[in-house]
């Protein structure tokens, strides 16, 4: 393949992620009101989720939610209502739907989530507090935003796409068939027979 075909290849596949990149982000957070990418910062759904996976979220309705589900919620206020103005954006997975219909939820890893969350920490969750549920994670990508600050973190992105592209479509080196190496001194003839 030619370099000016592989430059242009290379070209239309960034031109393509960054496309699906921007239109799932406008997609997916005109759905959800809010951002649709969520980065883990803790242990408490390991095995499934590790600190520093990136998380996608879709809005779904909420009587579509059901036991087993991974969701991205809006801890509830003491009254059990959201938006909580101090409450922290958690992952977990559904664990039970009470008999009102609000959702009881517990991170996956049970030596940091013995029990659920509701009722002891704070009331089960309803619609107004969910803000999606799971629907792709990417292993570690969230490391980047967990480390530098946006817009420098989309810079960093950038640029390591860019590299990549660069190293696409660089022309590839031609290798020639190895050749025994000499030590300076010479072999002996290989006999005759």
């Amino acid at each position: 393949m030619s370099s000016s075909n592989r430059l242009r290849r290379g070209l239309g596949y960034v031109l393509i992620v960054v496309l699906i990149v921007a239109g799932a982000q406008v997609i997916l957070s005109s759905e959800l009101g809010s951002s649709p990418v969520y980065v883990v910062v803790s242990r408490s759904m390991v095995p499934t989720l590790k600190i520093g996976d990136l998380v996608i979220a879709q809005s779904v309705p909420f009587s579509d939610i059901k036991v087993g589900d991974v969701i991205i919620y809006e801890q509830p206020t003491g009254a059990g209502t959201c938006p909580n103005p101090y409450g922290l954006t958690i992952v977990h997975r559904v664990v039970e739907i009470n008999s009102q219909g609000r959702l009881i939820t517990q991170g996956d890893d049970r030596a940091t989530n013995p029990s659920p969350d509701e009722p002891g920490q704070w009331p089960p969750l309803g619609a107004d507090c969910v803000k999606g549920k799971v629907v792709l994670a990417v292993p570690y990508l969230g490391i980047v935003s967990m480390v530098i600050p946006p817009p420098l973190n989309y810079i960093l992105v950038g640029l390591i796409l860019l590299f990549v592209f660069l190293a696409e479509a660089r022309p590839g080196k031609k290798r020639t068939p190895m050749e025994p190496v000499s030590s300076g001194a010479q072999s002996p003839a290989p006999s005759q027979p």
